[in-house]
């Protein structure tokens, strides 16, 4: 038998009337246990406190009564607690997570369901009955003044109602009560998903789904980056890129108008150049942000791109055939990009080689190696690029693996997962 489990996370806030129908579920489930619970007990009562209590019968009863107790309450836990985490799952509206299981030849599997019934039959029974005791009377209340007014008398607990005012006060107060258990269900929900999540749930699941939360924060984190990097990669491109170029323009005009002594010419010269050379730099600073060919040709063309504009030799080994989900190839082609400029400006290399290939259907592995002085490391220095390698590998699920010995040379593989024939976005 098994069931789902919730993340352990904070219970959000649940509307009145979806956590009236909650309650008034839960409180039903506890009812039906306590009753089961009890039925399953009786022949354990009959035994101690029957006629026949002391003899033979009695110890029989008692035996019966013990073992129904035995086979019955496993049963009845690991009902309840699969009614609780999917009440949970469906009350807080989001996946239930991880499933637990419960064997029963590991009677240990069933101690959660069993401590979540033991609450349920017990305080949940006990507070269930009090709320449909209430909610009888407040019914009664309500239907008092028509009683009345017939000329009968309404027995509430130990009030009676004789009269039509005091019917209609009956009445007034039975309206408030059922206005404040609607307003206490929200609450009441809340604090029955947090008991469903703590009882059912092992320090050890709720450790794995908060790494597993943590992971996909993460990934959310580094793929809203490299979104936000497109957008000003294409503000740049569209807006200050071709004002610079319209400037340089204006000015080559002028230039051109101007006679060769005209006082200022050489001013709108050097103000030309220097339009020229910004164009430039902000153009090497836009392809650095994400470079167009990434996009229209892929990891290998992009990283083939780059390793041109570095002064060392690099050797680029592209084995990837089909092109990469678009998240991959990003963060795989800056990765790339920090570990290349760390080869030029740490290691002392005069070659490298970036290999780019799929060692099975559903890995991507990149190599990058160089013939510098090595001793690289993550951790090694406070927000160092490896770190920041290390960060975008882990968002991928990735795994990322060092070897640098002193003297060289240094070898830093990225394997990642990306199924083959992805189309790209």
């Amino acid at each position: 038998m098994s069931g789902r489990e919730p993340a352990p996370r904070a219970v959000p806030e649940i509307g009145r009337w979806r956590g009236s129908v909650y309650c008034a579920a839960v409180g039903t489930q506890a009812l039906v246990a306590l009753a089961v619970v009890v039925a399953l007990g009786t022949p354990v009562g009959l035994g101690l406190a029957g006629p026949a209590r002391g003899s033979a019968a009695a110890g029989a009863w008692v035996v019966a009564g013990l073992a129904l107790l035995g086979l019955g309450l496993p049963c009845v836990a690991i009902v309840l607690a699969r009614l609780g985490w999917n009440g949970a799952a469906a009350l807080l509206e989001r996946s239930p997570g991880q499933p637990f299981e419960v064997r029963l030849r590991e009677l240990r599997t069933l101690t959660r369901p069993l401590a979540y019934a033991v609450v349920m039959v017990t305080i949940g029974g006990v507070v269930a009955l009090v709320v449909l005791l209430l909610v009888i009377a407040a019914v009664v209340a309500l239907l008092s003044p028509w009683l009345t007014a017939g000329g009968d008398e309404v027995v509430i607990g130990p009030v009676t109602l004789s009269t039509t005012p005091q019917s209609v006060l009956a009445a007034v107060c039975a309206v408030g009560l059922l206005t404040g258990l609607v307003s206490a269900s929200s609450r009441l929900a809340r604090v029955h998903c947090a008991v469903v999540l703590q009882l059912l749930t092992s320090p050890e699941q709720r450790l794995q789904s908060d790494l597993t939360a943590t992971v996909r924060s993460r990934a959310r984190l580094v793929r809203a980056f490299d979104v936000e990097r497109r957008r000003i990669e294409r503000d740049l491109h569209d807006g200050v890129q071709p004002q610079l170029m319209s400037i340089s323009m204006t000015l080559g005009l002028a230039l051109a108008m101007m006679p060769p002594d005209a006082p200022g010419r050489s001013d709108v010269m050097r103000a030309q150049h220097q339009a020229k050379d910004t164009l430039e730099a902000l153009r090497r600073f836009v392809r650095n942000i994400h470079p167009q060919v990434l996009i229209d040709h892929g990891l290998g063309a992009a990283v083939g791109e780059l390793a041109d504009t570095l002064p060392i030799s690099i050797r680029i080994e592209d084995r990837l055939g089909d092109r990469l989900p678009a998240e991959v190839e990003t963060n795989l082609y800056f990765c790339v990009a920090e570990l290349l400029t760390n080869v030029v400006k740490h290691s002392g290399a005069t070659h490298a080689v970036v290999r780019l290939g799929r060692p099975g259907p559903r890995a991507v592995e990149v190599v990058v190696e160089d013939d510098g002085h090595g001793g690289a490391g993550i951790g090694r220095n406070d927000n160092s690029g490896l770190d920041g390698i290390a960060d975008r590998v882990a968002a991928l699920d990735g795994t990322l693996s060092i070897d640098s010995p002193l003297g060289g040379p240094t070898v830093v593989a990225i394997t990642v997962t990306a199924p083959e024939g992805t189309v790209h976005d």
